[in-house]
């Protein structure tokens, strides 16, 4: 990995290989399950809707199990860094950079934690539950239940309570949600 000129790592971190499962999270996962419960019903109740309800049971597969599988990858292969010019995601393996922002871009931070520190550190607007009004396809004014992942996060991160003075050195502000 290349920094750039006068740039100073603050704080490398490694994530914890377990997640943190903030109130959105756990009700994704019960409308997860109900996506799998309607489609065992089409599939179950016959021929004209088969199609439709082993599609559906394949979604409800992937937000209810498969997603963590691959985020658990992510989680593994990771470690984040913070510079004095921008946050970093890389690879452990490699160093390779896989995504990248610059502090002066970053206009809020959302630290979600639980009592022991542990939690998730979100650069930007964390994604809601629900789609928000500004979203090109809708129902009723809401495009419904929201599976979107923060681009920009870190996840799974220890000791948040070492790490947030981090950002006020840097003069970034911290709202900070414990769960």
């Amino acid at each position: 990995m290349i920094l750039n000129d006068n740039e100073i790592i603050k704080k490398e971190i490694l994530p914890r290989k377990s997640f943190f499962f903030n109130t959105t999270e756990k009700i994704r996962m019960v409308f997860s399950v109900f996506y799998l419960a309607i489609s065992v019903f089409f599939i179950l109740s016959g021929s004209p809707v088969i199609f439709f309800g082993i599609i559906l049971f394949f979604v409800g597969l992937y937000l209810a199990v498969f997603r963590w599988v691959l985020k658990y990858f992510d989680i593994r292969n990771n470690y984040y860094l913070i510079t004095n010019q921008r946050i970093i995601i890389a690879k452990k393996s490699t160093h390779e950079i896989e995504k990248e922002k610059a502090l002066k871009e970053i206009v809020q931070i959302n630290a979600e934690m639980n009592g022991n520190f542990f939690g998730n550190i979100i650069f930007g607007e964390p994604e809601g539950i629900f789609g928000r009004n500004d979203e090109p396809f809708s129902f009723f004014n809401r495009s419904g239940m929201s599976f979107k992942e923060d681009q920009y996060a870190f996840l799974s991160v220890e000791n948040m309570n070492e790490i947030i003075p981090v950002f006020g050195e840097l003069g970034l502000k911290v709202t900070k949600t414990f769960y």
